[in-house]
């Protein structure tokens, strides 16, 4: 029995007819990937108020940074990243819940586009 309903599986294709490793790397890319870009931001941010602390103690004065252009760099990151995943998971499983795994980063950097977009169009006013 068990045999016959993964030899539909593997006939039909998609999801279930992968190799278990590569399921789970699948799953994990979401989540890998967030975790990455979190740790590129704070070790980006880490360093930046190093070396503010640096130029202060030399007396010099370090340069303002805008940070909603900074906000905004990791909203079109996130969207652009989810775009690619949603393609990547519709491409390979159609419409599953695996597409979640690209549409969750899509509508965060969205999200954080259209709220940098509606404040700039609020402070221009």
């Amino acid at each position: 029995m068990l045999s016959t309903q993964t030899a539909q599986a593997a006939q039909s294709g998609g999801f279930q007819a992968m190799n278990p490793a590569a399921q789970v790397l699948i799953a994990a890319l979401p989540l890998v990937a967030v975790v990455l870009l979190a740790v590129l931001a704070f070790f980006a941010m880490l360093w930046d108020q190093q070396k503010n602390r640096i130029l202060i103690a030399r007396g010099e004065k370090p340069v303002q940074r805008n940070i909603d252009e900074k906000i905004l760099l990791l909203g079109m990151i996130a969207l652009f990243v989810g775009i690619g995943l949603t393609a990547f998971f519709l491409l390979s499983e159609g419409m599953t819940s695996a597409l979640l795994g690209g549409i969750i980063p899509t509508m965060t950097g969205l999200g954080v586009v259209v709220h940098y977009a509606l404040r700039r169009g609020r402070a221009s006013r």
